[in-house]
Order: structure tokens, then sequence, then C-alpha cells
């Protein structure tokens, strides 16, 4: 039996290399429980170690929000998320972007 596979789609961006924004494509192997946050960190450790994001190391419980991102067009936490089928992974703020899916929180 093959294991069932999503389709992610990643922001990309880093206006310190004057590269993006585009989007990467990313096959994750998908399983019952599996969060946005959780698909992140496959991508990361498998198949793009320069990938720019808020990790676990945060909280991963809902509580910090250091992950908040749009997911599949909406604003949500990527560590509360339950992934169900393909995935569209954005920045909240395209203009406040460091790098890929950090942004700069400080209210500028």
């Amino acid at each position: 039996m093959s294991q069932k596979m999503i389709a992610v789609k990643v922001f990309r961006q880093d206006p310190e290399a004057g590269t993006g924004p585009s989007f990467d494509t990313f096959a994750v192997p998908w399983q019952p429980g599996l969060s946005a946050l959780d698909v992140l960190d496959y991508i990361y450790q498998n198949l793009d170690s320069t990938l720019a994001y808020y990790d676990h190391a945060g909280c991963a419980l809902g509580i910090c929000a250091r992950c908040t991102g749009k997911i599949n067009g909406k604003a949500g936490l990527l560590c509360q998320t339950l992934v169900e089928g393909d995935l569209v992974l954005e920045p909240t703020s395209a203009e406040r972007v460091v790098k890929d899916l950090v942004v700069d929180r400080g209210g500028k």
C-alpha cells in the first residue's frame, strides 16, 4: 500500500538576497493528525533546509501565536491546524517578510 501524498505550496521570499516572492511546491506524506507545522518540519528536515519558519520551539500549543500564517488563504495557527489535503502556506503579511514564512512582528 502506498502512502498518501499531499502537495504543499510554500511562499518563498528573501528580501536580503533579492529573491521572490514565489512559491515552491513539495510532496509530503500525509497521515491523520498531521498539523501544518508538522508539514513544514517535514519539508525542512527532509526536502529543503533553507526554509525559514517559526518552529515548535515557541510552544506548539497555540498559546504564543508565533506560528500564525495563512493556510489555504485563511489566517490560523500552523501548530493547531490539522491537514486534510493539499495546502498553500503563506505569511500573514507579504509586506513584512523577513524570509519565507517569518515576518517582522514589530508592528512597523
